[in-house]
């Protein structure tokens, strides 16, 4: 019995009448997060046009991603009704905020900062996530890492990011 006074375990899910025992709560959680994120994506790609296999309009991978993304949403999220697995864990403030934080000061840096800058900024503030980082090591790999997006977005891909901020 749990807080509330219901009979049913804590991980049991309804569906409709039934009742499920999930038996991987981290499966169900990391599904649901998968099917947000085809929604979410499915969302954004709005009016696109989405063209054939052999002549692909730019809505066409985008929606072939969202699609994949959703079904193995589905997939991981059925499995945890059926495979056991661990209990979720408590989450790790500590390592998940310079993560999100990185993430967020990337997107909001690239335009204005450009792709160099901004990428540095998401490896520095991202290595507060971890209280083993080498800050020497961190320098090389991002250096590395820098010359590789600006090699494939920029050189190979030729998109249009700015590399440097614009005065």
């Amino acid at each position: 019995m749990d807080a509330c006074g219901d009979p049913r375990p804590a991980s049991t899910v309804m569906l409709g009448r039934a009742a499920m025992r999930v038996r991987s709560p981290q499966d169900l959680v990391g599904g649901i997060a998968l099917i947000l994120l085809s929604l979410l994506a499915f969302s954004q790609i709005g009016d696109l046009k989405f063209g054939t296999a052999s002549r692909m309009g730019p809505g066409y991978f985008p929606t072939l991603l969202a699609g994949l993304t959703g079904l193995m949403g589905v997939i991981i999220a059925g499995r945890s009704l059926v495979l056991d697995g661990p209990a979720l864990d408590q989450l790790h403030w500590r390592q998940a905020l310079p993560i999100l934080g990185a993430i967020l000061a990337f997107g909001l840096a690239i335009r204005p900062l450009g792709l160099v800058i901004a990428s540095a900024l998401l490896f520095g503030i991202a290595a507060f996530a971890s209280s083993d980082t080498k800050w020497r090591e961190l320098l090389v790999v991002s250096a590395a890492l820098i010359l590789f997006a600006v090699g494939l977005f920029v050189l190979a891909l030729g998109l249009p990011f700015p590399l440097w901020p614009r005065f």
